[in-house]
């Protein structure tokens, strides 16, 4: 690592960054990734059964498993060929992210050396060490919360704008907790419940999470993330989400992402599913958030 870090310090220009990570990437494997299209007419993979994934399954394994149960168990939808490629350490991912999802050099080196996975319309990128390390529970987790963004940019494709970023973040960490529960790993009702203790351990007191219309923006999730920590952003978020299904059914959220795909303002979304302002909508979910504290 230090050999690399002085290589990649030497390349200078435009071109630099890319050059280093491909200089990196050849380094580290002579095959960088592994790689599976998902298939949902696999035969012997049964959404509903507690060990289908097996004693020591592997990234791939688990996303062919996981991928099953949202599109079965869920109704979300996948593009055709969604790819799920592993990568065996931070060049690698970084490189593959340039060559194969298109993103910037920079860009990708800056998000390889945090992110354990990315997803994309394409489909999934996963940090193979990292990956390893982690729980079977946790893979299946990471996984989840990925591939639920994929659904989320299919079920927009082709639209103008986005949700929320932080009701694209509750969904996926909504979904991730259904798969838990549906592979017999975790019951839903528990990982609310670990969600809602996490939140009150949190260092940044609940009178300090910035309102969910604060946390609309990509940049503006980043920086509460960073600097107020997971309870403020993900914990709110997903408790928010669970309120909203709670209310009106995971079908009218659902509906919501997909009216992204058409040509309509997307500030009309909210109103014409929901039948509530989202500003009340808001407001609500933050005066439910504030009785966690008592």
């Amino acid at each position: 690592m230090r050999l690399a870090m002085r290589v990649s310090a030497r390349i200078a220009g435009a071109g630099g960054a890319l050059a280093a990570l491909t200089l990196l990437a050849g380094c580290a494997a002579s095959t960088p990734y592994r790689t599976r299209v998902l298939a949902f007419d696999a035969p012997g993979v049964d959404a509903g059964a507690g060990t289908v994934l097996g004693s020591d399954p592997d990234e791939l394994r688990i996303a062919q498993v996981v991928a099953q149960v949202i599109r079965e168990r869920l109704r979300l939808p996948f593009p055709p060929d969604t790819t799920v490629r592993v990568y065996v350490n931070q060049a690698t991912f970084a490189a593959g992210l340039v060559q194969d999802d298109s993103h910037v050099s920079d860009e990708a080196w800056d998000r390889a050396r945090v992110a354990v996975a990315v997803a994309s319309p394409r489909g999934l990128f996963l940090r193979g060490d990292l990956m390893s390390s982690m729980r079977v529970l946790d893979r299946v987790g990471v996984i989840a919360h990925e591939l639920a963004h994929v659904n989320q940019m299919e079920m927009r494709r082709g639209g103008r704008g986005v949700p929320a970023q932080w009701i694209r973040e509750g969904h996926a960490d909504w979904v991730k907790y259904q798969v838990l529960d549906l592979l017999g790993m975790r019951p839903y009702s528990e990982s609310r419940e670990e969600v809602k203790r996490a939140i009150l351990r949190s260092a940044t007191p609940i009178r300090f999470f910035p309102p969910l219309n604060e946390l609309s923006r990509g940049d503006r999730w980043t920086d509460a993330s960073v600097r107020l920590g997971w309870g403020a952003t993900y914990g709110q978020a997903f408790l928010a989400i669970d309120w909203l299904v709670e209310r009106y059914g995971i079908e009218r959220l659902n509906a919501f992402s997909r009216r992204f795909a058409g040509n309509e303002p997307p500030r009309s979304h909210w109103a014409a599913v929901f039948g509530v302002e989202y500003a009340e909508f808001v407001s609500q979910a933050r005066a439910r958030l504030e009785q966690l504290g008592g």
